[in-house]
Protein backbone atom coordinates (compact mmCIF):
# COMPACT_ATOMS: atom_id res chain seq x y z
CA UNK A 1 0.00 0.00 0.00
CA UNK A 2 1.66 3.18 -0.70
CA UNK A 3 1.26 5.83 1.83
CA UNK A 4 0.03 8.83 0.83
CA UNK A 5 1.28 10.81 3.36
CA UNK A 6 5.08 10.28 2.22
CA UNK A 7 3.94 10.52 -1.24
CA UNK A 8 2.25 14.18 -0.94
CA UNK A 9 5.54 15.38 1.81
CA UNK A 10 7.90 14.04 -1.73
CA UNK A 11 6.31 16.20 -4.56
CA UNK A 12 6.33 19.10 -2.01
CA UNK A 13 9.87 18.79 -1.03
CA UNK A 14 9.51 17.60 2.06
CA UNK A 15 11.90 15.39 4.00
CA UNK A 16 10.11 12.53 5.34
CA UNK A 17 11.20 11.42 9.09
CA UNK A 18 13.18 8.91 7.79
CA UNK A 19 15.27 11.29 5.71
CA UNK A 20 18.43 12.06 7.08
CA UNK A 21 20.73 15.07 6.40
CA UNK A 22 24.17 14.09 4.96
CA UNK A 23 26.43 16.73 7.41
CA UNK A 24 29.09 16.51 4.40
CA UNK A 25 26.39 18.11 1.99
CA UNK A 26 24.28 20.33 4.17
CA UNK A 27 25.43 24.02 4.11
CA UNK A 28 24.41 25.07 7.53
CA UNK A 29 27.92 25.28 8.85
CA UNK A 30 28.84 26.80 11.78
CA UNK A 31 31.89 27.31 13.41
CA UNK A 32 32.03 29.20 16.22
CA UNK A 33 34.99 28.13 18.00
CA UNK A 34 37.14 28.75 14.88
CA UNK A 35 35.57 32.58 15.12
CA UNK A 36 36.44 32.98 18.31
CA UNK A 37 40.17 31.52 18.23
CA UNK A 38 40.41 34.02 14.79
CA UNK A 39 39.26 36.72 16.97
CA UNK A 40 41.85 35.88 19.70
CA UNK A 41 44.66 35.63 17.34
CA UNK A 42 43.73 39.19 15.57
CA UNK A 43 44.34 40.45 19.01
CA UNK A 44 47.10 38.87 20.01
CA UNK A 45 48.88 37.42 17.32
CA UNK A 46 50.87 34.87 19.32
CA UNK A 47 52.09 31.40 18.44
CA UNK A 48 49.72 29.95 20.70
CA UNK A 49 46.95 31.64 19.36
CA UNK A 50 47.93 30.45 16.08
CA UNK A 51 48.31 26.67 17.31
CA UNK A 52 44.75 26.79 18.87
CA UNK A 53 43.07 28.12 15.69
CA UNK A 54 45.26 25.34 13.26
CA UNK A 55 44.09 22.80 15.85
CA UNK A 56 40.79 23.78 15.82
CA UNK A 57 40.57 24.39 11.80
CA UNK A 58 42.17 20.46 10.97
CA UNK A 59 38.85 19.37 12.60
CA UNK A 60 36.57 21.59 11.23
CA UNK A 61 34.27 21.74 7.65
CA UNK A 62 33.98 25.35 5.93
CA UNK A 63 32.28 26.51 2.77
CA UNK A 64 33.79 27.58 -0.52
CA UNK A 65 32.32 29.42 -3.34
CA UNK A 66 32.41 27.54 -6.91
CA UNK A 67 32.27 27.61 -10.24
CA UNK A 68 31.19 24.24 -12.87
CA UNK A 69 33.38 23.19 -14.95
CA UNK A 70 32.81 21.32 -18.46
CA UNK A 71 31.64 18.10 -16.56
CA UNK A 72 29.02 20.38 -14.02
CA UNK A 73 31.55 19.54 -11.50
CA UNK A 74 32.24 22.42 -8.88
CA UNK A 75 35.96 24.10 -8.51
CA UNK A 76 36.69 26.07 -5.90
CA UNK A 77 36.90 29.51 -7.22
CA UNK A 78 40.13 32.08 -6.35
CA UNK A 79 39.84 36.04 -5.65
CA UNK A 80 42.46 38.59 -6.63
CA UNK A 81 43.80 40.67 -3.23
CA UNK A 82 44.16 44.74 -3.94
CA UNK A 83 48.16 43.02 -5.15
CA UNK A 84 47.22 41.08 -7.97
CA UNK A 85 47.81 37.84 -5.71
CA UNK A 86 45.51 35.05 -5.87
CA UNK A 87 43.74 33.39 -3.03
CA UNK A 88 41.68 30.57 -2.11
CA UNK A 89 39.07 31.97 -0.10
CA UNK A 90 36.92 29.82 2.78
CA UNK A 91 33.78 30.59 5.13
CA UNK A 92 33.35 29.79 8.39
CA UNK A 93 29.31 29.88 7.89
CA UNK A 94 26.61 30.68 5.35
CA UNK A 95 26.47 33.93 6.21
CA UNK A 96 29.57 35.08 5.79
CA UNK A 97 29.49 34.56 1.78
CA UNK A 98 28.42 37.89 0.25
CA UNK A 99 25.31 37.69 -2.02
CA UNK A 100 26.89 39.10 -4.92
CA UNK A 101 28.64 37.96 -6.82
CA UNK A 102 26.46 35.11 -6.74
CA UNK A 103 28.78 32.02 -7.25
CA UNK A 104 27.07 28.89 -9.17
CA UNK A 105 27.71 26.84 -6.21
CA UNK A 106 28.64 26.78 -2.96
CA UNK A 107 30.41 23.39 -1.43
CA UNK A 108 31.30 22.33 2.22
CA UNK A 109 34.86 20.50 2.60
CA UNK A 110 37.18 19.58 5.37
CA UNK A 111 39.62 22.65 5.83
CA UNK A 112 42.34 20.68 6.00
CA UNK A 113 41.21 19.66 1.78
CA UNK A 114 40.99 23.16 0.78
CA UNK A 115 44.35 23.46 2.61
CA UNK A 116 46.21 20.97 0.02
CA UNK A 117 44.34 22.34 -2.75
CA UNK A 118 46.04 25.95 -1.82
CA UNK A 119 49.13 24.41 -1.39
CA UNK A 120 49.17 22.73 -4.80
CA UNK A 121 51.53 24.92 -7.02
CA UNK A 122 49.53 24.52 -10.59
CA UNK A 123 46.48 26.02 -8.95
CA UNK A 124 49.09 29.07 -8.33
CA UNK A 125 47.07 30.50 -4.98
CA UNK A 126 49.53 32.89 -2.50
CA UNK A 127 47.63 31.14 0.30
CA UNK A 128 43.85 30.68 2.03
CA UNK A 129 41.98 34.10 3.41
CA UNK A 130 39.18 32.82 5.74
CA UNK A 131 35.77 35.50 5.47
CA UNK A 132 37.30 37.76 3.03
CA UNK A 133 34.55 40.64 3.64
CA UNK A 134 34.80 40.40 7.45
CA UNK A 135 38.10 39.12 9.35
CA UNK A 136 40.11 38.86 6.51
CA UNK A 137 42.38 36.39 8.05
CA UNK A 138 45.46 35.17 5.14
CA UNK A 139 46.94 32.23 5.72
CA UNK A 140 49.86 32.60 3.48
CA UNK A 141 52.08 30.62 1.51
CA UNK A 142 54.78 29.88 3.68
CA UNK A 143 52.03 29.02 6.37
CA UNK A 144 49.90 26.59 4.14
CA UNK A 145 52.89 24.73 2.52
CA UNK A 146 53.94 24.54 6.67
CA UNK A 147 50.21 22.83 7.80
CA UNK A 148 50.38 20.61 4.52
CA UNK A 149 54.09 19.14 5.46
CA UNK A 150 53.11 18.53 9.10
CA UNK A 151 49.94 16.74 8.08
CA UNK A 152 52.19 14.43 5.72
CA UNK A 153 54.27 13.79 8.45
CA UNK A 154 51.57 13.09 10.72
CA UNK A 155 50.02 10.89 8.00
CA UNK A 156 53.10 9.15 7.66
CA UNK A 157 54.34 8.49 11.23
CA UNK A 158 54.75 5.09 12.29
CA UNK A 159 51.84 4.11 14.58
CA UNK A 160 53.07 3.75 18.09
CA UNK A 161 51.72 3.88 21.70
CA UNK A 162 52.79 7.08 22.65
CA UNK A 163 52.50 8.57 26.75
CA UNK A 164 49.94 11.74 26.34
CA UNK A 165 51.92 15.35 28.00
CA UNK A 166 50.15 18.11 28.78
CA UNK A 167 50.87 21.33 26.52
CA UNK A 168 53.05 22.78 29.56
CA UNK A 169 54.79 18.80 29.46
CA UNK A 170 55.68 18.65 25.66
CA UNK A 171 57.20 22.24 25.74
CA UNK A 172 59.54 21.36 28.53
CA UNK A 173 60.08 18.43 26.63
CA UNK A 174 61.04 19.69 23.64
CA UNK A 175 63.31 22.06 25.14
CA UNK A 176 65.58 19.91 27.48
CA UNK A 177 65.70 18.00 23.24
CA UNK A 178 66.97 21.65 21.89
CA UNK A 179 69.31 21.96 24.63
CA UNK A 180 71.08 19.25 26.17
CA UNK A 181 71.08 17.57 22.43
CA UNK A 182 69.70 18.65 19.15
CA UNK A 183 72.04 22.32 19.51
CA UNK A 184 75.16 20.71 20.63
CA UNK A 185 74.61 18.33 18.07
CA UNK A 186 74.86 20.93 15.16
CA UNK A 187 77.28 22.30 17.22
CA UNK A 188 79.91 19.88 17.15
CA UNK A 189 78.92 18.27 13.87
CA UNK A 190 78.81 22.17 12.31
CA UNK A 191 81.50 24.10 14.16
CA UNK A 192 82.41 27.25 12.91
CA UNK A 193 80.16 26.80 9.93
CA UNK A 194 76.94 27.02 12.29
CA UNK A 195 78.70 29.75 14.75
CA UNK A 196 78.97 31.76 11.73
CA UNK A 197 75.93 31.88 10.44
CA UNK A 198 74.19 32.23 14.43
CA UNK A 199 76.96 35.11 14.84
CA UNK A 200 75.59 36.55 11.42
CA UNK A 201 71.74 36.25 12.24
CA UNK A 202 71.59 35.69 16.18
CA UNK A 203 68.39 35.59 18.09
CA UNK A 204 66.29 34.63 14.13
CA UNK A 205 69.04 32.63 13.83
CA UNK A 206 68.59 30.42 17.12
CA UNK A 207 64.61 30.42 16.64
CA UNK A 208 64.56 28.89 13.59
CA UNK A 209 66.73 26.31 14.76
CA UNK A 210 64.96 25.68 17.86
CA UNK A 211 61.92 25.59 15.74
CA UNK A 212 63.04 22.84 13.61
CA UNK A 213 63.63 20.69 16.00
CA UNK A 214 60.47 20.76 16.72
CA UNK A 215 58.52 17.69 16.04
CA UNK A 216 54.97 19.03 16.10
CA UNK A 217 56.03 22.50 15.06
CA UNK A 218 52.50 24.40 15.08
CA UNK A 219 53.72 23.64 19.00
CA UNK A 220 56.69 26.11 18.94
CA UNK A 221 55.95 28.89 21.73
CA UNK A 222 58.65 31.22 20.92
CA UNK A 223 59.56 34.14 18.96
CA UNK A 224 62.86 35.94 18.02
CA UNK A 225 62.77 38.42 21.18
CA UNK A 226 62.48 35.76 23.82
CA UNK A 227 66.01 34.74 22.64
CA UNK A 228 69.26 36.73 23.73
CA UNK A 229 72.68 36.16 21.51
CA UNK A 230 75.87 37.82 22.66
CA UNK A 231 79.15 37.18 20.33
CA UNK A 232 82.60 37.50 21.90
CA UNK A 233 85.46 37.30 19.94
CA UNK A 234 88.16 36.59 23.11
CA UNK A 235 91.32 36.66 21.16
CA UNK A 236 91.98 35.45 17.58
CA UNK A 237 91.83 31.64 18.58
CA UNK A 238 88.83 31.93 20.80
CA UNK A 239 85.14 32.64 19.91
CA UNK A 240 82.23 32.67 22.53
CA UNK A 241 79.02 32.83 21.72
CA UNK A 242 76.39 32.81 24.80
CA UNK A 243 72.81 31.74 24.06
CA UNK A 244 70.35 33.20 26.63
CA UNK A 245 66.84 30.87 26.53
CA UNK A 246 63.33 32.50 27.87
CA UNK A 247 62.77 32.12 31.48
CA UNK A 248 59.17 30.40 30.95
CA UNK A 249 58.64 27.37 30.62
CA UNK A 250 61.79 25.52 32.86
CA UNK A 251 62.06 22.66 34.37
CA UNK A 252 64.93 20.68 36.06
CA UNK A 253 66.99 19.94 33.94
CA UNK A 254 66.70 23.00 31.48
CA UNK A 255 69.33 26.02 31.17
CA UNK A 256 68.73 29.63 31.74
CA UNK A 257 71.80 29.85 29.11
CA UNK A 258 74.18 28.26 26.99
CA UNK A 259 78.12 29.28 26.14
CA UNK A 260 79.63 27.70 22.79
CA UNK A 261 83.58 27.68 22.74
CA UNK A 262 85.45 27.24 19.46
CA UNK A 263 89.18 27.09 19.39
CA UNK A 264 90.16 28.49 15.37
CA UNK A 265 93.62 26.97 15.84
CA UNK A 266 92.64 23.59 17.02
CA UNK A 267 89.33 23.57 15.44
CA UNK A 268 87.56 22.13 18.15
CA UNK A 269 84.63 23.74 20.36
CA UNK A 270 83.36 23.20 23.79
CA UNK A 271 79.52 23.37 25.14
CA UNK A 272 78.77 24.86 28.55
CA UNK A 273 75.75 25.02 30.10
CA UNK A 274 74.16 26.97 32.92
CA UNK A 275 71.11 24.64 33.96
CA UNK A 276 68.13 25.29 36.64
CA UNK A 277 68.26 23.19 39.70
CA UNK A 278 65.33 22.43 41.87
CA UNK A 279 66.83 24.83 44.54
CA UNK A 280 65.66 28.44 44.35
CA UNK A 281 68.46 30.93 43.74
CA UNK A 282 71.14 27.93 43.04
CA UNK A 283 72.00 27.14 39.13
CA UNK A 284 75.02 24.74 38.05
CA UNK A 285 77.80 25.36 35.28
CA UNK A 286 77.51 22.00 33.47
CA UNK A 287 79.15 20.62 30.13
CA UNK A 288 78.28 18.37 27.01
CA UNK A 289 80.86 16.64 25.57
CA UNK A 290 81.63 15.80 22.15
CA UNK A 291 81.27 12.31 23.38
CA UNK A 292 77.41 13.58 24.64
CA UNK A 293 78.29 12.70 27.68
CA UNK A 294 77.24 15.33 30.61
CA UNK A 295 80.12 16.60 33.02
CA UNK A 296 79.11 18.53 36.23
CA UNK A 297 81.58 21.51 37.28
CA UNK A 298 79.89 22.40 40.09
CA UNK A 299 77.82 25.37 41.35
CA UNK A 300 77.53 28.10 38.91
CA UNK A 301 78.99 31.05 40.12
CA UNK A 302 77.09 34.83 39.90
CA UNK A 303 75.56 35.51 36.23
CA UNK A 304 78.54 38.02 36.13
CA UNK A 305 81.39 35.57 37.44
CA UNK A 306 80.12 32.76 34.80
CA UNK A 307 82.17 34.16 32.21
CA UNK A 308 85.32 34.04 33.72
CA UNK A 309 84.87 31.07 35.32
CA UNK A 310 84.01 28.92 31.30
CA UNK A 311 87.17 30.63 30.34
CA UNK A 312 89.22 29.09 33.40
CA UNK A 313 87.61 25.58 32.73
CA UNK A 314 88.88 26.21 28.48
CA UNK A 315 92.26 27.47 29.94
CA UNK A 316 93.13 24.71 32.09
CA UNK A 317 92.38 22.36 29.71
CA UNK A 318 94.27 23.86 27.04
CA UNK A 319 97.47 24.08 29.90
CA UNK A 320 96.93 20.50 30.58
CA UNK A 321 97.24 19.70 26.90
Amino acid sequence: MIDKKKLNDAMKGKKTPTQPTDPNMTLEVQNPEVEELMKNYAQEKTPEHLNQLIEKLRQSRMLVPANLNDKKQPVPCLIKSPTGELFLPIYTSKQQIPKEPKSAAVINMPFLVLNKLAAKPENKAAGIVINPFSDNLLFKAPLVQKIEEVEAMRANAPKTKTMQLTPEQYVLFERRQFEFGFLPKRFFEQGMTMLEELCEKKEEYIDALFEESYQQKRMYPYLPEDFSVMVMNISEELLLVRVDFPNRDMGVPSCWRVYMAWNRDADKGRYFTIEKTKENGVSLLGEIGKDWKHVDHGQSPVEGAELQRVLDLIHDAEANC
